[in-house]
């Protein structure tokens, strides 16, 4: 079996140090926007130069696809919606959340502010609607008090690091069974926007509290407006 990994920023990088040393390789690695030379750098630690793509969206990943030939898909945080993708290739989705649960964007972020007391990350087969197909793998940690949406991420991502290769071993040799990603079990959480991050929940200040605590290192941190003027915390 033939695999290719497409995603965003540093997501795909996970996967490739999970993989440093394996036999199995993917054929190519392609990332939706460019990346600064520093992170391509670190990127061609792992893929060759030729096999190394940015800025691509779905139909230049149909392009590659049809190049390479890979019999299977990771992605790892493209933005775009897959759809013609899905129609040709077996598409296996990095969720960061505990699917069924928290299907959506930004789940890191509303799990933090709910104060949800463990979290986990997933592996699982992508549909055409979001988050949904069955689940492969899922690992869960404990959420620390006070944790930012940075270290709950950095957290969960060297799970992934620390599993992927143990994990497309056994998927490769046909022996995980997958779960099913249930319907009647599922939250949704909604696309967090910058005005997201205003405090005015004054009845609830643990949930203020979490809230500045988890997006202290957010480029829309919490903030407050007084007298018109808007004040970061």
């Amino acid at each position: 079996m033939t695999f290719a990994i497409a995603g965003n920023n540093d997501g795909p990088l996970f996967l490739l140090r999970s993989l440093a040393g394996v036999k199995n390789q993917p054929l190519f690695v392609a990332l939706q926007k460019p990346v600064s030379q520093e992170l391509r750098s670190e990127y061609l630690l792992y893929i060759k130069p030729e096999n190394f793509f940015d800025a691509i969206d779905e139909n230049i990943l149909l392009e590659l696809a049809e190049r390479y030939q890979p019999s299977l898909l990771f992605n790892v945080f493209c933005n775009f919606r897959f759809t013609l993708s899905l129609d040709k290739y077996e598409v296996l989705n990095i969720h960061p959340a505990p699917l069924p649960r928290y299907r959506g964007r930004h789940p890191m972020h509303w799990a933090l502010i709910n104060g949800e007391k463990e979290f986990a990350i997933s592996i699982h087969k992508m549909e055409k609607e979001i988050d949904t197909g069955e689940i492969y793998w899922q690992q869960f940690i404990k959420v620390k008090k006070g944790m930012s949406v940075k270290e709950l991420r950095s957290a969960l991502m060297l799970e992934l690091e620390n599993g992927f290769a143990g994990f497309l071993k056994k998927y490769i040799a046909g022996k995980i069974k997958p779960v099913a990603n249930s319907d009647k079990k599922a939250t949704y959480v909604a696309r967090r926007y910058p005005e997201d991050s205003r405090l005015n929940d004054w009845n609830n200040s643990a949930r203020m509290i979490r809230t500045v605590m988890a997006l202290r290192n957010e480029t829309n941190p919490a903030f407050v407006k007084i007298k018109g003027k808007q004040r970061q915390i």
